[in-house]
């Protein structure tokens, strides 16, 4: 039913452009008139859109009008010659009907998924301009540097010619230059360089000055698949120093240096051992000692050359699994203690065995063994020998030597990790003395990003750098988030359809597939299917060396670093030069990319290194004429009325030819795999070699298809094909899709309650910032942590010298508990009013503190106000991310006991994030009489409080030291600056803080009104604001 429904009315992409090609047609009329026009005219425009948006007019009813505008200053650009990145490029683009009806989908803000090589760069630029006429800013987003200088520069000629500005982010650019950037209409960058000044200037600013970002209008993602879908979650994190960094690393780097060496001699003899069993056939010898290299050195070459072999990987897999039963464990147990220390490569953890713990420190074999705190607590608790001091010093004693060792051992097994599974110039590189993450999917640098746990620091202990202080994380936000912050954010990309739920379900963004401007000539191939991964290797490397001999241009695109370097080498043994696309090349992408088209060039590369660039054919590498090629002649159309366009490119290939060695987990990757080739009608060709063995064929597709195979008889090196069997495959890569997006949806539900704390927090500091006078913000805080602590008032004695006690101890007062408000309760008996004592409370606060401030520095008085609140917020921001991190990480347990750990997380954060808002608050405000412009200032005000206390309490004079700190306030005022502080004036601030007064209690003889009440003088405005400004 849905088939023939669709067949009547079209899916939902056909109508869209259905929708959409009326202004197509509109936008050619419009530009036809514009070429009438002279270059300052069409320039004139500019300024016009922007006065008919001052008048009411919206971007909809400019949208033809505008993008006629861009398309004919494309036209009179052409062959204006344009330094892009060092290299002169003659502009010869004028957007095509295609590109148009991109632009109006971006404009839309939804997402354009157009082919490789169809101009998406271009496309953007119609939105762009619009968008930009509103002054508010827009922001395109790139997947590196790079490219956002170069299109910066290259599209800038079109915004620049039109009289718009143009700024692009980069690395290592100061705060000013960063300002000066976003303050164009236009600006260019990386989703991490948008995103960390997001974190500054909401986390870090201390002033208006200091924010580069000016707001989140409207963006436009490039690759925006790979942003939003793949590193949706990677967190942007901004760390500072650790208060405390530890040189373990440094102090145990050679003797662990040492005992790998040792383990890796030991697994090397084992490895032959291996293979003599193997030889004489004592497979039940050979298994275990697999096991035990498995566990020591599951990078070790020579085992991973023999897991090569199928009937090697199954033996391997079966005593792994034997291992895992209750009755093996034991012997498990034992084969591992043969070790110095045991890796866990799913986890990548490691830890000593008391081989390695001997082979450490033989003379004392317990140095890097953690001891039982809690037995031990419990032991020194029992000892009726001992004092109270002695048991507290040896308490002490103890947790220090748990501290030590804890520590020790932690960065023993970082090392382990660093020296026995983190490869250089696989995992990271080495440069400028520093150690540099490689992107695990691109094989791209990722400058600036540090691994956690203090895993950076055993890596650079190992390679011999500087090694950096641990941190701490200050600022941080996912990469999801931070784009949910835009009014409108809109897409672009070569593969988005497969993900369209998760686009539409997480940010509200519909997919739109963009037709070709001409047609599709890629020939893709049904995949081969093998029994073994050693079987399709060689299918590959046949097939490469076939291409290489005819001189067709090959892309060999694998799931990860490790398939890559198993084709290069079997590709070094066939004698077939090539080219690898990964961490020790990454200074040579953009000549590898650029070549990789040209005649016989074979590259392999990971699934997304590269993207964000076309690859180009070389001269000859195509056998169609120029004309056929610019023709709109599709792949099943005759040419010379013989045979099919399809026919001719199977029997003469021709094009790029895609292979991939290995099905992605995800339909989308594997699209953009293939859209590498048959760019702008060019021919092409790909096909898919799968295995078995292969994860996704192993976990989700391989038992109906190796029923077929036993079926069938194939033996090994045959290959199975159909086109029902690719639909097999498909349907796997949805069920993976499908999980992994039910994963995510998951994630962001944990993630939500985090991202509303966080604009909570943020925009209280914001509004810090931005105020050009924070008094009144500080007060308000003041009074809603005494309006707090005065709810927990009672008539009882207790409750109120508890209150005495806590005012005293926070504002000098002198505050006593017969001070509180007490009104008519029944029958006659008087009860405390708590809101009244506290407004009482808080306008003797307020005069104190105005008569501090009257003593401060005027002109330093206002930044230390607002530091005092930032600093506040930003400390206990800090540590509550850490708390956050530790629930987040616990709570998954909460399942064993029944309990939902989403709403249990929630719950938990909801407390954790009210108590931070309370003690934000209430360490603001028992900062206010601790803070000073300068010391002379704070002096003399606590000269005033002796006074104040002398005059008003009698008894208090013996404990502010008789009239010396006055005489002292009074000798600053008369010009005596340079005496030095009297000790008694301490002595008054303590008495002032801390004594109680005798002064009679309060009573109200008309309605309170509180500060944030309506003001009785019918003003309208609030009490604070008006009649209250000078209360108190």
């Amino acid at each position: 039913m849905q088939w023939i429904l669709k067949r009547i009315i079209g899916t939902k992409n056909e109508r869209d452009l259905k929708k959409l090609r009326p202004m197509v047609a509109r936008i050619r009329a419009l530009e036809e008139q514009l070429q009438g026009l002279s270059d300052e005219e069409l320039k004139g425009k500019t300024g016009e859109f922007r006065e008919r948006l001052a008048k009411g007019e919206t971007l909809d009813d400019l949208m033809c009008e505008a993008f006629a505008v861009v398309k004919n200053a494309c036209r009179r650009l052409c062959g204006t010659v344009v330094d892009v990145m060092g290299h002169p490029q003659t502009w010869d683009m004028v957007p095509f009907d295609t590109q148009l009806i991109g632009g109006m989908v971006l404009h839309q803000g939804r997402i354009a998924e157009m082919a490789t090589g169809e101009g998406k760069t271009l496309v953007a630029t119609l939105p762009v301009y619009l968008n930009a006429l509103t002054g508010r800013g827009v922001h395109v987003v790139t997947v590196n540097d790079y490219l956002a200088k170069r299109d910066a520069t290259w599209m800038g000629t079109v915004y620049q010619y039109l009289g718009l500005t143009v700024g692009c982010i980069q690395n290592q650019m100061r705060p000013e230059e960063r300002r000066a950037q976003y303050a164009c209409d236009i600006t260019y960058g990386t989703n991490s360089e948008f995103g960390f000044d997001y974190l500054r200037d909401m986390g870090m600013a201390y002033s208006p000055e200091e924010m580069v970002q000016r707001g989140w209008n409207y963006a436009i993602v490039d690759e925006v698949d790979s942003i939003l879908i793949d590193e949706a979650r990677t967190p942007l994190i901004i760390s500072g120093p650790a208060p405390y960094s530890t040189e373990q690393y440094q102090l145990v780097r050679p003797a662990v240096e040492r005992m790998v060496r040792r383990q890796r001699d030991l697994c090397t003899r084992l490895m032959n051992e291996v293979k003599t069993a193997l030889e004489e056939g004592d497979e039940d010898a050979a298994m275990f000692k697999l096991y035990q290299v498995s566990q020591g050195m599951p990078k070790n070459k020579q085992l991973l050359h023999l897991l090569e072999e199928p009937q090697h990987r199954r033996l391997l897999e079966r005593v792994q699994n034997m291992m895992l039963v209750d009755m093996n464990k034991e012997q498990a147990r034992a084969l591992r203690e043969e070790l110095f220390f045991v890796i866990d490569e799913k986890s990548n953890d490691a830890s000593l065995t008391d081989k390695g713990c001997n082979a450490m420190n033989p003379e004392d074999p317990d140095y890097y063994v953690v001891p039982d705190l809690v037995s031990a607590l419990a032991e020194l608790d029992g000892d009726d020998t001992m004092s109270d001091q002695q048991k507290f010093e040896r308490r002490q004693e103890l947790q220090n030597q748990f501290a030590d060792k804890s520590e020790r051992i932690h960065a023993v097994d970082q090392l382990i990790r660093a020296y026995s599974v983190y490869e250089r110039d696989v995992q990271y590189v080495v440069q400028d003395n520093q150690v540099v993450i490689v992107d695990e999917y691109t094989g791209r640098l990722m400058p600036g990003r540090r691994w956690s746990d203090g895993l950076h620091q055993a890596i650079e202990a190992k390679e011999g750098v500087r090694i950096e202080r641990e941190t701490q994380t200050l600022a941080t936000i996912t990469i999801q988030n931070y784009f949910r912050l835009y009014k409108k954010l809109a897409g672009m990309t070569g593969t988005a359809e497969t993900e369209a739920d998760e686009f539409a379900s997480i940010y509200k963004m519909d997919v739109v597939v963009i037709p070709t401007n001409r047609p599709v000539r890629r020939v893709d191939g049904n995949d081969q299917i093998y029994k073994t991964q050693r079987e399709k290797f060689n299918a590959i490397i046949e097939e490469i060396t076939a291409c290489y001999q005819r001189k067709q241009p090959v892309l060999v695109g694998t799931i990860s670093v490790d398939t890559s370097e198993i084709l290069s080498r079997m590709l070094r043994r066939a004698n077939v030069p090539h080219n690898v696309l990964n961490a020790k090349n990454h200074q040579r992408e953009a000549e590898i990319v650029a070549n990789a088209g040209q005649p016989g060039a074979i590259t392999i590369a990971t699934n997304m290194a590269g993207r964000g660039t076309d690859i180009k054919l070389g001269e000859g590498v195509i056998w169609m004429e120029r004309e056929q090629v610019m023709s709109p002649v599709k792949l099943t159309d005759k040419v010379d009325g013989k045979k099919t366009l399809r026919q001719l490119i199977e029997e003469r290939p021709t094009g790029l030819y895609v292979i991939g060695s290995e099905r992605h987990e995800s339909r989308r990757i594997d699209r953009q795999l293939r859209g590498r080739c048959a760019r702008q009608g060019d021919p092409g060709m790909s096909r898919f070699f799968v295995s078995l063995e292969d994860d996704l064929m192993r976990l989700f597709g391989s038992d109906r298809i190796s029923g077929i195979m036993e079926k069938l008889g194939l033996q090994e090196g045959e290959v199975l094909e159909h086109r029902w069997l690719n639909r097999s495959i498909e349907t796997a890569q949805r069920r993976v899709e499908q999980q992994n997006f039910a994963i995510r949806k998951r994630t962001l539900e944990y993630d939500d309650v985090m991202n509303k704390q966080r604009e909570i927090i943020y925009g209280f500091r914001s509004q810090i910032v931005a105020a050009e006078q924070v008094r009144e913000h500080l007060l308000d805080v003041v009074q809603d942590v005494i309006y707090g602590r005065a709810e927990e008032l009672d008539d009882e004695e207790d409750s109120l010298a508890a209150l005495a006690t806590w005012v005293n101890s926070n504002f000098p007062i002198g505050f006593h508990p017969k001070q509180v408000v007490r009104d008519e309760g029944r029958r006659g008996r008087q009860r405390v009013d708590a809101a009244a004592t506290a407004q009482a409370i808080f306008e003797r606060v307020r005069k104190a503190y105005a008569d501090k401030c009257s003593l401060e520095d005027p002109t330093q008085l206002n930044s230390m106000e607002r530091f005092i609140m930032l600093n506040a917020v930003d400390t206990q921001w800090q540590e509550y991310l850490r708390n956050m991190d530790t629930l987040r990480q616990g709570v998954g347990l909460r399942a064993y006991g029944q309990r939902d750990p989403l709403v249990e997380y929630k719950n938990e954060a909801y407390t954790l994030f009210a108590d931070l808002m309370d003690r934000i608050k209430a360490e603001i405000a028992g900062r206010i009489f601790r803070a000073t412009t300068s010391p002379r200032a704070y002096q003399t005000f606590l000269g005033d409080l002796h006074q104040m206390a002398k005059a008003q309490h009698a008894d208090m004079a013996p404990l502010v030291g008789g009239g010396a700190a006055s005489a002292a306030a009074a000798g600053r005022r008369g010009g005596g600056g340079g005496a030095a502080a009297d000790p008694g004036a301490q002595a008054a601030m303590d008495a002032a803080l801390a004594a109680a007064s005798r002064a009679q209690p309060v009573v109200r003889d008309a309605p309170k009104v509180g500060r944030n009440d309506p003001c009785p003088c019918g003003s309208g405005k609030k009490y604070k604001k008006c009649c209250g400004r000078d209360a108190g």
